[in-house]
């Protein structure tokens, strides 16, 4: 119920007027069918289905409320905090596509021995995606296979890109709302 209501919401909040809402309101309606079948029946691959579908999920509400943040004529404060929850909702999401990933094919991660990430959980994909997405590279966990390696590249890639995009465009939407702030005083 929570994760139904989760996700109305966030169709509906993210929507900007005028945009169509039926592939993201079909995805958020097979993210709470196949997660429900899976609580229910406990199917052998369902949890790899619904993490799928939750990765193309969350790209969707990533590339929603992006948009959304910067949009024109919100204030500077709101865009920062915006993209920031925008950089850690890509974090997450890319934990859960190396999450799905070692669930699919175990042994795509090598995690150390010595160390507390042999536990099994998701905290330990969320760190490596972190790691990967500010491009530290401790080196602590590392891609075994090549598609490993190529998703956590095109991660260091990608948050690399989206910081300088989005200083970019911050600067950008800041200079245009003074510029056009200054117009209007000067056309009283």
């Amino acid at each position: 119920m929570l994760l139904a209501a989760t996700v109305g919401i966030a169709l509906l909040e993210l929507r900007a007027p005028g945009q169509r809402r039926l592939v993201p309101t079909t995805v958020a309606t097979g993210v709470v069918l196949v997660t429900s079948v899976d609580y229910a029946g406990h199917l052998r691959h369902m949890p790899l289905v619904a993490s799928a579908i939750v990765v193309v999920f969350a790209g969707f509400i990533v590339w929603l409320t992006y948009g959304s943040v910067m949009r024109p004529h919100r204030a500077v404060g709101d865009r920062i905090v915006g993209a920031i929850c925008v950089y850690i909702l890509i974090g997450l999401g890319c934990g859960s596509v190396f999450e799905t990933l070692d669930s699919a094919f175990p042994g795509s991660l090598r995690f150390p021995a010595e160390s507390a990430w042999t536990t099994p959980g998701p905290l330990r994909y969320r760190y490596f995606s972190f790691v990967t997405l500010a491009t530290l590279g401790y080196g602590d966990i590392t891609p075994v296979t090549a598609l490993a390696g190529t998703l956590a590249s095109l991660e260091a890639i990608g948050g690399q890109l989206y910081i300088g995009i989005t200083v970019a465009r911050l600067v950008a939407l800041s200079l245009t709302d003074h510029a056009g702030a200054g117009r209007s005083k000067f056309d009283a």
